[in-house]
């Protein structure tokens, strides 16, 4: 039962991940559009804000449901049924038994609609789990590996360098310590560390830039550590780790590093009198100059990029004002709307759900976990279709006990189920209408005395029928 539970809550993350990661991929493609939309009319830092509600959908497991939301628009994933089913559990027969001698509580099949895709589910869950635990284990050997090599750096001692970078500290108003260092590993400036941050510098770098030089790389790593994106891009990479199948995704976070750059100058460019602001552009071709091949490292925040990355900063640099990170009414908007249209979960219309019957005449009892209904009456009495749907099973049921068992498919992932019949009337794959005959009340399988065991599952979860019966009236 261990090995069981193990393996359907392993089932159920992976297509919880999945089904959220395609979602995520319809965010990302909505964030390029609106990006390149309003290329001129939104500010630099709003091109890399709106990137954190990727973050959000892709971190925050659960949502409320609209019916607004966007995803009301998409098909239903074959695998929802296994996302949103329970964990089985043994049902308490004895128990149950002796408090109604006539009911028989349903265990909850979660494989119900899905015997056929639930073997190749649960093969691609350990690929998942495995993929995540070769990208966890790879950067977590890289990030130890670079601590290891940068763990004896030197630290800067040059007075002269120490007051320039405590002037831009004063000046941008941050208060905590952080020290310089110096390191031959390093191709480019970069500020590591959450809680105790330090920017490191290429090794005889100081020897290569002058003091306004300096002030520029300064204002741009303190700008980071300012906007917080050290944790930012630690949490990008983990969720990384966890969606490391869908290259989509990380499309969206190369595009989030590079506007996180360009942010972090229009940040830094405030600070700057408006005659030094393309000095700011020279430094950023001369560090190129320097560095023409920079490595990016993950949990940092540098400030060299690729050529092609620069280019773009170029530009920026050439049409700055200081609006360029404020924030204006429309980009405000932009992020609201696709936040209530993206962060929401799909939820059917009011009024589209399927109406169900009780499928026969009796006495009604209720589960204890409200999961069935057991609905007492003589043998032989008629029992009929909760809905219009589908025959997926007719049949008698050898491995849970259910005796003659009919599962009807019904819209919008809905099944009904009824057990313990005397006679089956339909066969699998014929339709069904509402109301029609599909069996005779009986006592098969184990049972203690004539009934009809009734189940509703939506996407494979049992659910409480009393809240979906129609009026809670049986059929004429």
């Amino acid at each position: 039962m261990d090995w069981q539970w193990l393996t359907l809550t392993l089932n159920q993350a992976f297509t919880w991940t999945l089904s959220n990661s395609i979602e995520a991929s319809l965010l990302v493609l909505l964030i390029l559009l609106c990006q390149q939309l309003g290329k001129k009319h939104f500010p630099i830092r709003w091109h890399h804000a709106v990137w954190f509600l990727l973050l959000w959908k892709l971190a925050i497991p659960w949502s409320i449901d609209s019916t607004i939301s966007l995803y009301n628009w998409l098909p239903t994933s074959p695998w929802t049924s296994i996302q949103e089913t329970h964990p089985p559990t043994e049902p308490i027969v004895l128990t149950t038994e002796a408090l109604h001698p006539h009911e028989f509580a349903l265990q909850p099949d979660a494989s119900l609609a899905n015997e056929a895709s639930f073997s190749w589910i649960s093969l691609l869950s350990l690929i998942w789990i495995g993929g995540v635990a070769i990208f966890a284990i790879t950067m977590t050997r890289s990030a130890y590996r670079l601590l290891s090599q940068l763990k004896n750096d030197v630290f800067v001692q040059d007075e002269a360098i120490l007051r320039v970078f405590s002037q831009c500290q004063k000046q941008m108003g941050i208060t905590k310590s952080i020290p310089l260092r110096m390191s031959p590993q390093m191709t480019s400036p970069a500020l590591m560390g959450i809680w105790r941050p330090q920017i490191w510098l290429p090794e005889n770098l100081l020897d290569k830039l002058n003091e306004h030089e300096l002030r520029h790389i300064f204002l741009h790593e303190l700008a980071h550590w300012k906007r917080r994106d050290i944790p930012v891009n630690s949490i990008m990479s983990v969720l990384l780790i966890l969606n490391w199948f869908n290259p989509l995704l990380w499309y969206a976070a190369s595009r989030m590093r590079q506007d996180q750059e360009m942010a972090c100058d229009a940040l830094a460019l405030t600070y700057l009198q408006e005659t030094e602001v393309p000095r700011y552009g020279y430094t950023m071709i001369k560090m190129l100059e320097l560095y023409a091949c920079p490595k990016q490292i993950r949990f940092t925040a540098g400030f060299s990029s690729s050529k092609k990355q620069v280019k773009r900063r170029i530009e920026m640099i050439r049409h700055f004002q200081k609006r360029a990170y404020t924030w204006t009414l429309s980009g405000i908007v932009v992020v609201l709307a696709l936040g209530v249209f993206t962060l929401t979960d799909a939820k059917k219309v009011l009024g589209n759900e399927v109406p169900f019957s009780v499928p026969a005449e009796g006495e009604t009892r209720s589960a204890p976990d409200q999961t069935s209904l057991s609905i007492i009456n003589n043998l032989n009495t008629p029992v009929k279709a909760a809905a219009a749907g589908k025959v997926l099973k007719a049949e008698y049921d050898t491995k849970t006990g259910k005796g003659n068992q009919v599962i009807l498919e019904h819209e919008d992932g809905y099944q009904t189920v009824y057990s313990h019949l005397e006679k089956l009337e339909v066969t699998a794959g014929a339709t069904v209408t509402q109301g029609q005959l599909i069996g005779l009340l009986g006592s098969t399988g184990r049972s203690t005395g004539p009934h009809l065991a009734f189940q509703i599952l939506e996407n494979g979860t049992p659910v409480d029928p009393t809240k979906l019966l129609e009026n809670g009236k049986t059929q004429e």
